[in-house]
């Protein structure tokens, strides 16, 4: 399934293909955080999980100079989402790829699916592949690539950090455990700063690349809720990042979470009653009739941030998305932390009060 936008949830499908469940939020009950409970282990917990929900996702921002010397500005997403049906033999895999084109104003996204073994590798990490989409690696190494089946556009990256992941949250006193209030927990790490360089093929022509990426992997059981996030990944130009995820019900907020990423790695949970995002605009899509918040003022301690998306449209209109799409793009950043100015740039992920599942 293809769309392009001329001038781009987790995401989840229905792999009937595949025969498998649908992805949703309806799963099994909240994991529970025991005294001998442990945290995230790199790079066993790289590896799938026996978890009923896992994702890995990756977000980037890359530039280029093409043959002609005209230089060349994308962001994209590659993401696989891991339903388990019974591990580790057989789990479904819903594939999200999209690319930002900001030097030509163009969108476009595409979905893969697949119900297949879940690979294990003996030393740690993960070696996940769908069809041509693939993303592999461990312990901060990693490589991805895919591209779309009519041919414009295609990745082949490598990234790499050096310092240790950010683990989020630290429910019950268990770093990288995540508390998700009525919908239980979710074990989460990030690798903020990943040095990116590669090839993007531009309708068929090979664009030497460099950039920054961000990827996440969360994985758990949750229990079956009705909810909504907003999410940013905002990499700044000091060399910090900051992560801010916002949950919502149908009764409005009730979960705030965040974590500063210092340039040498370590880490400072945000004091959630200090977190706070105002959208600034709306967006409506063309596509689906879903009005999406469109800039926003994120607040953390020490100060604010202003997030610009660079194009309106990066809608992900996916029929089989909880509510039947949603909204992740390249963004911008300015603002204000500790009376400094900063800059740098960002990837937002926006559902509506319309997708609520």
């Amino acid at each position: 399934m293809i769309q392009d936008h001329k001038g781009r949830a987790r995401r989840l499908t229905a792999l009937g293909a595949a025969s498998v469940a649908a992805f949703s939020l309806l799963l099994a009950s909240p994991a529970s955080a025991s005294a001998d409970t442990v945290g995230v282990s790199i790079p066993k917990d790289e590896s799938p999980h026996n978890a009923s929900r896992e994702w890995y996702y990756y977000t980037g921002h890359l530039s280029g100079v093409d043959s002609k010397g005209k230089r060349h500005d994308y962001g994209f997403e590659q993401v696989f989402f891991r339903n388990q049906i019974q591990y580790p033999s057989l789990s479904g895999y819903a594939g999200n790829l999209s690319v930002t084109d900001l030097t030509n104003d163009r969108f476009k996204w595409e979905a893969k699916a697949a119900g297949m073994p879940d690979t294990i590798p003996s030393d740690g990490g993960y070696d996940i592949a769908v069809d041509d989409w693939n993303m592999s690696g461990k312990s901060g190494s990693y490589k991805l690539g895919g591209g779309f089946q009519d041919g414009s556009y295609k990745l082949n990256l490598n990234l790499s950090q050096s310092t240790p992941p950010a683990l989020h949250g630290n429910y019950t006193g268990v770093r990288g455990l995540l508390d998700y209030a009525q919908w239980g927990q979710s074990y989460y790490y990030s690798y903020t700063n990943l040095k990116t360089s590669g090839t993007v093929y531009d309708h068929g022509e090979a664009i030497k690349v460099t950039g920054q990426s961000w990827f996440d992997h969360q994985y758990g059981d949750f229990k079956s809720a009705y909810g909504r996030w907003d999410w940013f990944s905002i990499q700044l130009t000091n060399g910090s990042q900051y992560m801010v995820y916002l949950i919502s019900d149908k009764t409005g907020l009730v979960r705030r979470a965040g974590t500063m990423v210092k340039p040498d790695g370590s880490t400072v949970d945000l004091d959630p009653s200090k977190v706070s995002m105002t959208p600034v605009g709306s967006w409506t899509s063309p596509a689906t009739k879903l009005t999406y918040t469109s800039g926003w003022k994120v607040k953390v301690p020490g100060g604010q941030f202003t997030v610009t998306p660079q194009r309106k449209d990066q809608e992900v209109a996916w029929p089989d998305a909880p509510g039947g799409a949603y909204w992740e793009g390249a963004s911008t950043v300015t603002g204000t932390i500790n009376d400094c100015k900063v800059s740098g740039q960002s990837y937002v992920e926006i559902t509506t009060p319309d997708t609520l599942f």
